[in-house]
């Protein structure tokens, strides 16, 4: 069974339903502007009012947003996942990509493991924690420590995006996708975005004049293009 995931609504109840995964950490507070759409706000296992899950992957959340869709009575609707949480919503492309009007990926991350943007310390330090048996999980426990009531959820985060394989592989993500990067991103954001789109069927790119968070003009450009996707239903 996936993990019973808390949410909050926000925006037009009759608008576009468009799921919005918060980055790392973060909360569902830390929304866009609704720009007319139904966002659905979800807490991952171990932020807020979602329990923290035994062994947190991006399918695992996945599965979580369909179920959680599938309460509401939804069966079409966007993904918008941010930062930290834009894996999860590729996670969702490749999970389910037939129930997608779209995905959008804002600041993304792209995985290593297929990527290899990843070079020097950082990569042997990779390395070790993924090869290491029980290194990786105490490394990010120790490191989530200091965010208080949400430490399990950034580790969680951090254990199925950095430390345990995907799952799936990009090209598994067959829904239209854009994704967004800000061209002043100190992260790798900006320079993984091409090389994720060559591997993704029907991708996008969109690199504006922003950092790492997107402003109020780029969410809703991200949430109009989400509702110009196949028809509502």
């Amino acid at each position: 069974m996936p993990d019973e995931l808390a949410w909050t609504g926000h925006g037009d109840p009759a608008g576009p339903p468009v799921v919005f995964l918060h980055g790392t950490p973060g909360s569902a507070d830390d929304h866009p502007p609704a720009s007319g759409a139904r966002l659905i706000r979800v807490e991952r296992p171990g932020y807020r009012g979602s329990a923290p899950s035994r062994r947190p992957t991006l399918l695992g959340v996945a599965d979580g947003i369909a179920a959680l869709m599938d309460s509401l009575g939804i069966e079409r609707f966007g993904v918008l996942g941010f930062s930290g949480g834009a894996p999860y919503a590729a996670a969702c492309g490749a999970r389910f990509p037939h129930r997608l009007t779209g995905v959008v990926t804002a600041s993304f991350t792209g995985p290593d493991r297929e990527l290899h943007t990843v070079h020097g310390a950082e990569r042997r330090q990779a390395w070790a924690l993924r090869h290491v048996p029980g290194r990786g999980r105490r490394f990010v426990t120790r490191a989530a420590a200091g965010f208080g009531p949400d430490a399990s959820g950034v580790a969680g985060d951090w254990l199925a995006t950095d430390i345990r394989p995907w799952g799936f592989r990009l090209r598994e993500v067959t829904c239209r996708t854009l994704i967004w990067a800000g061209a002043d991103d100190p992260g790798r954001a900006a320079p993984d975005a091409p090389l994720i789109a060559a591997r993704l069927p029907a991708a996008e790119v969109d690199i504006a004049a922003a950092g790492h968070t997107p402003g109020p003009a780029h969410w809703a450009s991200m949430l109009a293009w989400l509702s110009s996707g196949p028809t509502f239903s």
